[in-house]
């Protein structure tokens, strides 16, 4: 897992990020707290990118795919961040060899049996001691709950839908002229193989939810988050760009730019503050309240509200049944609402906002040390609890400004500088 962060004001973009990095395999995982997470786009232009969540690009490492448009760039420079990231992606598509087309259909038939997975872990969760029977009776009921989960998900995944940019026109037909090997090949593995007979009508539904979610813009399965940041040729102020990238699939990319991770610094925007991955501890600090300890006191506050009407109900109920009755169905959705509205507003104003306007006249190095500071909290954090330590190790620190460019404020390296005067020579060499 990871945590990133990027803060910006009209000075500078503050980038920081840990070093771990979690390997997950059938008998346990491995957490490794030496991933190099930041990486400059260009030699020369003040650009960078950062990635969280899957360091590969469908196994293939992205710190290889940068360093290797890097080179293809050079000296190259564009007007905006936005023509950067699309140039990243365009070089992405035109280099076919990082995957063929049977590695494509491989690699869907993981995401198959993860949305397979998913289906199963919502139908069964509160029925996960039919899992372990092996009668015909329950081997049905298991088959009855997947049944109508799969027609409650292809119903909810089609009013919530919305499509990646290259596969708007992606039609069903393309979807089984890809797909048809590799969905049949999950559906073997996930249900034949365990005695479960979905009915025709089941697997027709599941053809159609598996093509929407390729389509989608919602990503089950892993995918990598690629965070642009820096200044355009014709940019004065910086901005920070992220792209959810998932893989290829059918020679089609799957990416889509999410509009609320996204800053741009301008005369009315002054500073922002992007988290990244694991958010908890970032987002305490920012809003005033831990985002679960928020939730629950909301949640609360409903349950104490519909408690409080069944007591009034009960005082009533031999004066009035019938205003008992409508005590009792009350619904306090609206109140409960107005709650959650007023407690963003009291976020907003006594905590965000007040945060942002210091962070609008912060240093770059002052920048820097902030960005490094909240990572390191969230490190902290996992460190001193009965948590997974996975956030961790180094944490790696960049700042990029209009003047000075991308500038390394903390580096871990795999190697001594001392001894390696070569690579630092070579750094710009035929570039």
């Amino acid at each position: 897992m990871t945590a990133v962060i990027g803060i910006l004001n009209k000075e500078a973009v503050a980038v920081a990020a840990d070093s771990a990095v979690t390997i997950g395999w059938e008998n346990g995982r491995k957490i490794y707290n030496t991933a190099n997470k930041i990486f400059t786009l260009s030699k020369h232009a003040p650009v960078g990118v950062a990635l969280y969540n899957s360091a590969s690009f469908m196994t293939t490492p992205w710190e290889t795919i940068v360093k290797i448009y890097r080179e293809q760039l050079g000296k190259k420079a564009f007007g905006t961040l936005d023509e950067y990231q699309q140039d990243f992606f365009r070089f992405l598509k035109e280099k076919n060899y990082f995957v063929d087309v049977d590695f494509q259909k491989a690699f869907f038939l993981n995401i198959l049996r993860a949305v397979f997975n998913y289906i199963n872990n919502e139908a069964l969760q509160n029925q996960a001691r039919l899992l372990m029977s092996e009668s015909d009776e329950d081997r049905s009921e298991v088959v009855e709950l997947i049944k109508t989960r799969i027609e409650k998900l292809e119903s909810e995944i089609s009013t919530n839908f919305i499509s990646c940019p290259e596969f708007t026109d992606y039609t069903l037909e393309n979807f089984l002229a890809f797909a048809g090997q590799p969905f049949d090949e999950a559906i073997k593995q996930v249900y034949t193989d365990s005695g479960y007979a979905l009915p025709d009508v089941s697997i027709e539904q599941l053809k159609r939810i598996c093509f929407l979610h390729l389509r989608s813009q919602f990503f089950l399965e892993f995918f990598t988050g690629l965070i642009f940041f820096g200044f355009g040729e014709d940019e004065i102020y910086p901005s920070l760009i992220t792209v959810n990238v998932s893989g290829v699939f059918d020679d089609r990319l799957r990416y889509f730019i999410p509009n609320h991770e996204t800053s741009r610094i301008s005369n009315q925007q002054n500073a922002a503050i992007n988290p990244f991955a694991q958010t908890d501890v970032i987002d305490t600090i920012l809003s005033g309240v831990d985002p679960a300890l928020d939730e629950f006191y909301i949640n609360q506050h409903g349950d104490f509200l519909k408690k409080y009407n069944q007591d009034l109900a009960s005082l009533v109920q031999g004066l009035s049944p019938e205003l008992a009755e409508h005590l009792k169905n009350l619904d306090v959705t609206n109140i409960v609402n107005e709650y959650r509205k007023e407690s963003e507003k009291i976020k907003l104003n006594k905590y965000i906002i007040p945060l942002m306007s210091a962070v609008a006249n912060l240093s770059k190095d002052d920048l820097s040390e902030m960005a490094e500071s909240l990572v390191y909290l969230t490190y902290l954090k996992r460190r001193i609890t009965f948590t997974e330590e996975s956030v961790g190790g180094p944490v790696d620190v960049a700042i990029i400004s209009k003047g000075d460019g991308f500038i390394w404020k903390k580096r871990k390296h795999y190697f001594k500088p001392e001894l390696n005067q070569h690579f630092f020579a070579n750094y710009f060499k035929n570039s």
